[in-house]
């Protein structure tokens, strides 16, 4: 390892504007390998993650050093192995931004309907979560995700933050044990419980039930997950009214016995969520810029560019002015309903205020 922190010493490898650093930047035929083998053989500790569900870029760091793992399919690939001998090749200095503006793609939505079948492609991502994509054909201004974990008990989670303007969690089946910066002692999530995660708030999955399933929507759909090495939870303090990026922490209780999740004020009119039980033949008519539907239990039919039929697990996006029917809806018909409101908040990356931990 003498050889690769020689040549990153070449530069200073300081923190030359702040957030940026001189990094290795290393080609993985297996990223995840290669994480194990700094991680867990060699010293470093894990930062940063892109993207959580299906990995292409890992930032890791021993004290000053920082190399940055990339997802490769041409190569050249370095050998690991040489690089703690000494040896250095394929691998080249780079400047990397720590905390990297947020790139939101413009609001342009497509009809995309997506079912639940036993042949659903899922993907391993962070810490052992599986990920089934629920967007395939929109340009990464929301992403949404189908996440299930088949252990229980006490889970592998550290501390960790994501770079991002808009998270929400909906607990679909199941349960998770967690603990949120500033927001009291460790909780139980159950089903029927959303949150709202409010941009960089710090947060760890505890313990969760065995199948526990949730589904996840973000924007934008592609963005880093960072880990907190020095923030502990829970802080011991309660601050219901502190702002991260600017939006209020919620967690909506599904028990409460209405609908809506409160997400509206709590992000500056940027974003809602709710349930909805259509009972009968329903005419809707989208005027949101961003709208998507999951069946959480029951059927209907769905009638927008043909008739499809829908069932729990399926779910589909409506684009902007685009009118649709829900037809022969099951009596426990339950649909999960996300949209961005016309009113948009600003890009985040553009008013990053200075908060109690003296970042940026």
């Amino acid at each position: 390892m003498e050889y690769l922190k020689s040549l990153l010493h070449t530069k200073g490898h300081l923190i030359i504007v702040k957030n940026k650093v001189e990094a290795g930047i290393v080609p993985c035929e297996n990223i995840q390998k290669a994480l194990e083998y700094f991680t867990e053989e060699n010293s470093y500790q894990l930062d940063r993650i892109y993207p959580a569900e299906d990995p292409s870029i890992i930032d890791i760091s021993n004290g000053q050093e920082h190399i940055q793992l990339r997802q490769s399919t041409n190569g050249p690939f370095a050998n690991l192995e040489s690089i703690i001998d000494g040896k250095f090749d394929g691998i080249y200095i780079e400047t990397i931004d720590l905390n990297p503006p947020i790139k939101v793609p413009d609001a342009n939505s497509y009809f995309e309907i997506n079912k639940m079948t036993n042949d659903s492609s899922w993907v391993v991502g962070r810490v052992g979560l599986e990920y089934r994509n629920l967007l395939h054909h929109q340009n990464d201004r929301f992403g949404a995700s189908h996440i299930r974990i088949n252990e229980g008990g006490v889970t592998s989670d550290y501390v960790h933050y994501h770079q991002l303007r808009f998270q929400m969690i909906y607990c679909y089946k199941g349960w998770a044990k967690m603990v949120y910066e500033n927001q009291g002692e460790p909780f139980i999530m159950n089903e029927g419980d959303c949150i709202l995660q409010a941009p960089e708030i710090r947060h760890r999955v505890l313990a969760c039930k065995k199948g526990l399933e949730v589904i996840e929507i973000n924007s934008p759909g592609k963005h880093m997950t960072a880990r907190d090495h020095e923030l502990i939870l829970p802080t011991g303090k309660l601050i219901p009214d502190r702002l991260f990026g600017g939006q209020k922490y919620v967690h909506y209780k599904g028990n409460t016995g209405h609908d809506d999740f409160g997400f509206l004020d709590a992000t500056n009119g940027m974003m809602s969520a709710n349930t909805i039980h259509p009972q009968s033949d329903v005419i809707i008519k989208n005027e949101c810029p961003f709208l998507f539907h999951f069946i959480l239990t029951g059927t209907c039919e769905l009638t927008y560019d043909g008739i499809q039929p829908l069932s729990a697990g399926d779910c589909y996006v409506i684009p902007n002015s685009g009118e649709f029917n829900l037809a022969h809806c099951s009596a426990d018909l339950k649909v999960l309903e996300v949209r961005e409101e016309n009113k948009l908040s600003p890009n985040p990356s553009f008013e990053r205020e200075e908060n109690e931990r003296g970042e940026l």
